[in-house]
């Protein structure tokens, strides 16, 4: 979760099984600062309503609350489709803000990408 969003299936055999990948929270927030004629950059943190009473707010509001709800949603379609339950992780610069929003439990790992490094790593030495 950054600067693209990214939902991978791994079955239980640890085989890929497909991708699906949009634009970030970093593309989004990039895109209303540049974009748009009157809209500023801002920081990433969780405004305490969702819905927001000033454009600060309103756009927090919008890159976190609707970023968790795209994850729900998402998930909710992949086990649908999949036929089960996943075991969920996230990982990528937004995930700790988002994550703790989403009402699926999502286990946050900020270093899976060095931890699947390291193994192809040793699987190749």
């Amino acid at each position: 979760m950054g600067t693209a969003t990214a939902f991978s299936l791994i079955d239980k055999d640890k085989n890929f099984i497909g991708t699906s990948i949009g634009a970030g929270m970093g593309i989004e927030a990039e895109a209303l600062s540049s974009k748009t004629a009157q809209l500023p950059d801002i920081a990433f943190e969780t405004p305490e309503k969702v819905i927001g009473t000033n454009t600060i707010d309103s756009m927090k509001s919008g890159l976190i609350y609707q970023n968790a709800a795209l994850v729900d949603g998402m998930i909710d379609r992949i086990e649908e489709e999949y036929g089960s339950e996943c075991v969920l992780v996230a990982t990528g610069r937004y995930a700790s803000i988002v994550t703790p929003l989403c009402k699926h439990k999502i286990i946050h790992d900020k270093d899976l990408l060095l931890k699947g490094l390291i193994e192809v790593y040793y699987k190749n030495k």
